[in-house]
C-alpha cells in the first residue's frame, strides 16, 4: 500500500507541474516570428508577411512611383502580388519557400532568414543556381 501511495503521489507531482509549464507550442504558428510589415533597404516596395494556410506569405502591399511603373511597362501588376509563397520553417530562423521575381515574372526557390527580430534576409536562385539574388529587409511594423 504504501508503494501504491509513493506511485500516485508521483503521478499527481509530474501532472501538476507539466499544468504549469503551460500549453504546448501551437505548430500552426511556427513561422510567426517574420509576420509583420517588411521594406527594402531602398525603401521602394513594402511587404505584409503573415500565416497563408499553413505556411508563411508575403504580400506586396506598397511601391514608389518608379517601382511601380517598371513592372507595369513589363504588363505586371506589383501591389497585391504575393511575393513570399508557400514559406515553411525548415531550421531556426529559416524557412524556404518561393519567390515570384515581379521584373522576371518568374517563380524561384527561396530563403528567408530572421537574422534578427528586425531583419530578414531573402534570398533565391534561378534552375541550377544560376541568377542568385539576396536581399535585406526590415521591419517597419
Amino acid at each position: 500500500m504504501p508503494r501504491l501511495l509513493a506511485c500516485a503521489a508521483l503521478t499527481l507531482t509530474v501532472v501538476a507541474a507539466s499544468a504549469q509549464a503551460g500549453p504546448e507550442p501551437d505548430p500552426a504558428r511556427a513561422g510567426a516570428a517574420w509576420a509583420g510589415t517588411w521594406t527594402n533597404m531602398n525603401n521602394t516596395m513594402h511587404v505584409r508577411a503573415g500565416r497563408c494556410g499553413d505556411a508563411m506569405c508575403g504580400t506586396v502591399i506598397w511601391a514608389d512611383d518608379k517601382t511601380k511603373a517598371d513592372i507595369a511597362s513589363r504588363g505586371r501588376t506589383l501591389v497585391g502580388t504575393q511575393v513570399f509563397r508557400e514559406f515553411r520553417q525548415t531550421g531556426p530562423n529559416e524557412w524556404k519557400g518561393k519567390v515570384y521575381v515581379p521584373a522576371l515574372g518568374q517563380t524561384i526557390s527561396g530563403r528567408i532568414e530572421l537574422t534578427d527580430s528586425d531583419s530578414i534576409t531573402a534570398s533565391g536562385c534561378t534552375l541550377f543556381g544560376f541568377g542568385c539574388q539576396t536581399r535585406h529587409w526590415k521591419r517597419i511594423r
